[in-house]
């Protein structure tokens, strides 16, 4: 079987129905990707690709109560306070290599989350998180929490769930969102003190 080119693929992946945010206005905690994969497209559940271990790491981070949520039950993640949306809404893209500045909606993106007010947005991995960050005027963000606020929530820039970003090892991504659980649960526990 001939392999396709990647600019066939390409544009087949704009061809697939992109499922929608996971959003609404009780979300404490918004965690942004990139875009969503082809995998997730065609699935229509966010983070379907098997190699992609987003929901065993959202699991790590306590803020689903330490249920396992797998991806055909996407929507439950509004049932925890948490939604998921990205930066480039309107195709699949598997490799952000391939995502090209004119892809993402980064005044959309802010007008959401100026419009939910959360407390938390979490980005999953660098190009979600340095794409918004430079939009906002500030440089790369570095893993962990953030120096910047966006609508008055605090920031955190998580590894990538993604397999195509294997440094280190899952240990290291699990340890790494189970801090950002931690440090989560403590911001969204002062606010509701406030």
């Amino acid at each position: 079987m001939a392999s396709q080119s990647p600019n066939r693929l390409i544009r087949k992946a704009r061809e697939l129905k992109i499922p929608a945010d996971i959003l609404d206005p009780g979300v404490r905690v918004v965690i942004v990707g990139s875009a969503k994969s082809v995998a997730s497209a065609r699935a229509g559940h966010y983070y379907a690709h098997p190699s992609n271990r987003f929901w065993q790491l959202l699991q790590a981070t306590g803020l689903t109560g330490g249920i396992f949520i797998p991806h055909t039950e996407d929507r439950s993640v509004l049932g925890h306070g948490l939604g998921l949306t990205d930066v480039v809404p309107d195709r699949a893209e598997s490799n952000d290599s391939n995502l090209s500045p004119s892809d993402m909606d980064l005044p959309g993106f802010v007008a959401k989350m100026e419009r939910l007010q959360p407390v938390v947005i979490a980005f999953n991995g660098g190009t979600s998180a340095n794409s918004v960050s430079k939009f906002c005027g500030h440089g790369p963000m570095a893993i962990g929490e953030g120096t910047w606020s966006l609508a008055g929530a605090s920031t955190w820039r998580l590894p990538s769930s993604s397999s195509r970003n294997a440094g280190g090892g899952y240990a290291l991504k699990e340890d790494a969102w189970a801090s950002f659980g931690a440090w989560a649960r403590e911001r969204l526990e002062v606010v509701a003190e406030s």
